[in-house]
């Protein structure tokens, strides 16, 4: 890519709603691609891919304009925004490159592979004054926030312990050409741990606070990539809460998080259907009506289920982007906040090839 140092920053006049474009066209672009038609938030200008194939048939069918690279993109006057839905390791150089072009970032889970690449990521970002957003949609599923509601409010009484298990057999489907095959920095480390298991790390952090430290298991069993395909993480929040974060690459989906309080237990549990894959990640808009929770009351028999309103999760952090580059707010899921749940993701990694607990800080 060109050197962008020198070159002034875009002077864009923001739109109402703002322009957009997609970088990464791969299968998870087409549920971005359908919540930014249906948003009255943003408009989807043009989109980039390396795969020529790919970039030509996500402009046909989200009727979008796309470019030759990637630099072309950021040098379009007319764009406010770019979500990043590309591979881990190119997330940071990416992002320092639109920062330093002043368009805002959008960039899909994890921020990063590294800490030291989710560091330079926020600093560019603060640098520029243009918003960071990291794609971290479970907390925002409705059964979640209930279960913040619940907690904050004090329904379980005082939290003891978190559980939590995020696993599906994609590792079989993993080709050498995909980046996850590659289990070191340049592709994804931890496998499932940091596909699957990040979106866990968030949720823990969103609803109980810091994690100070973690220790894990890890093996590959049964997959052809070379990477682990089912890790065991237990980890010790600040305030002396416990908890357990299971995820493999090698069995049927399973969504689940357990809050254990002296006053009751709450359990979320996600069905997701059997669907070809890429239907697979669309159904994910209606995630909630898959959903359930269930509180189990100190003193009771038996459980009792408790209602939430469905949402669009996708939407909702899409549209949510459009805001913080109208007005300078800050986002929900920020760089800082996707860099403390890359911290137990690493954590993990690291004390399961030591053998050691590891602190997160």
């Amino acid at each position: 890519m060109a050197d962008a140092s020198k070159r002034p920053l875009s002077s864009v006049k923001l739109n109402n709603p703002v322009n957009l474009a997609m970088i990464g066209t791969g299968a998870w672009s087409g549920c971005i691609g359908n919540v930014m038609k249906k948003s009255k938030k943003v408009n989807l200008v043009t989109c980039y891919d390396p795969d020529t194939e790919k970039r030509i048939a996500f402009s046909e069918k989200f009727h979008c304009e796309q470019e030759d690279s990637y630099l072309e993109v950021l040098e379009r006057t007319d764009i406010d925004g770019v979500h990043l839905a590309t591979p881990n390791a190119s997330h940071a150089e990416q992002t320092e490159l639109a920062a330093q072009y002043g368009k805002h970032i959008f960039v899909e889970k994890p921020i990063a592979n590294t800490i030291a690449d989710a560091e330079k990521m926020i600093k560019a970002c603060q640098d520029t004054k243009v918003t960071l957003m990291v794609g971290q949609h479970m907390r925002r599923l409705s059964g979640i926030r209930k279960l913040k509601e619940l907690i904050d409010d004090g329904a379980i009484g005082l939290p003891i312990q978190v559980e939590s298990n995020y696993s599906q057999n994609l590792g079989f489907a993993i080709s050498p050409e995909s980046f996850r095959w590659k289990g070191d920095n340049s592709g994804c480390p931890g496998g499932s741990l940091m596909t699957l298991g990040i979106h866990s790390a968030d949720v823990f952090n969103y609803l109980l606070g810091p994690i100070y430290s973690a220790f894990a298991f890890s093996n590959k069993l049964y997959i052809p990539a070379p990477v682990d395909d089912v890790t065991t993480t237990i980890f010790k929040y600040e305030s002396g809460v416990l908890g357990y974060l299971g995820s493999n690459y090698a069995s049927p989906k399973a969504v689940w998080f357990y809050i254990y309080g002296t006053e009751a237990n709450l359990l979320f549990t996600v069905t997701p259907p059997e669907l070809p894959f890429e239907e697979y990640l669309l159904w994910w808009e209606g995630v909630d009506q898959d959903s359930s929770l269930k509180i189990f009351k100190k003193g009771q028999t038996g459980s009792e289920s408790l209602p939430f309103e469905y949402g669009n999760p996708i939407l909702e952090e899409v549209e949510e982007f459009a805001d913080c580059i109208q007005t300078g707010a800050r986002p929900e899921t920020d760089g800082e906040g996707a860099l403390s749940a890359l911290r137990l993701i690493n954590a993990a990694i690291e004390s399961a090839g030591s053998g050691k607990e590891v602190l997160l800080n």
